[in-house]
């Protein structure tokens, strides 16, 4: 049954992804080398970031949202955006920065994109297993099968900004500042929605959006070569 729960929760989610965005990447794909070692070091990030949210607690900010969300909906959309989409979109950010960016073969802009959702793939591996000994059935389930998109399609928002300026050569922090941005404000916004029961479909368009922009972000780098 454990071994059933870690494929079904953590390694199928991955090596669709993983391969889907190969596929994506067809025409001048990334070392596996490289795509292996961006997972790795987005499991290594999730771990780092659930451990810094265990120090939260040390300075009153409650590591579980869900307290906040009985005393005031107001403070729960602050805590999404501010504590939720904040640190874990930096968590994700730093192995992207300092180690990611040094692959010789980071050499498009669409790579920006791809990395950072490797990245991001191996983040959302770490929050599964953090949550496999807690959810079980359909809940775990559609946490291993959401969690890995939603992840990957917020550090996508960065990894576009910093992959177009890596490769045009530009001054990498404003974008990467700017990206960082919109990226916690979309991943706290997706929280906020989707822990709101009345507004919980509107998570599921908020993402809809993203995606089909980062499809045609993707189409039109490709017209681009």
């Amino acid at each position: 049954m454990t071994v059933w729960l870690f494929t079904s929760s953590i390694i199928a989610p991955v090596l669709f992804w993983v391969g889907y965005l190969y596929y994506k990447d067809q025409f001048q794909p990334e070392p596996l080398v490289n795509i292996g070692l961006a997972y790795i070091f987005g499991l290594l990030a999730g771990y780092a970031c659930f451990k810094v949210y265990g120090l939260l607690t040390l300075i009153g900010i409650p590591a579980d949202p869900s307290a906040l969300m009985e005393r005031s909906q107001s403070i729960f959309f602050l805590y999404c955006i501010g504590i939720v989409g904040v640190l874990e979109e930096i968590f994700k950010l730093i192995p992207f920065i300092i180690i990611v960016m040094t692959f010789k073969k980071f050499d498009e802009k669409r790579d920006g994109i791809i990395y950072a959702s490797v990245v991001a793939l191996g983040f959302s591996s770490f929050e599964n297993l953090h949550y496999l000994v807690i959810l079980r059935g359909f809940e775990l389930f559609g946490r291993a099968i959401a969690s890995p998109l939603t992840h990957t399609i917020f550090s996508s928002i960065w990894g576009y900004k910093i992959g177009i300026a890596k490769i045009l050569k530009q001054p990498l922090f404003f974008p990467t500042v700017t990206g960082l941005i919109l990226a916690s404000f979309a991943h706290g916004l997706f929280d906020f929605l989707n822990m709101t029961p009345v507004l919980r479909i509107f998570s599921a368009f908020l993402i809809l959006i993203i995606w089909i922009w980062r499809i045609r972000t993707i189409k039109k780098m490709d017209r681009e070569k």
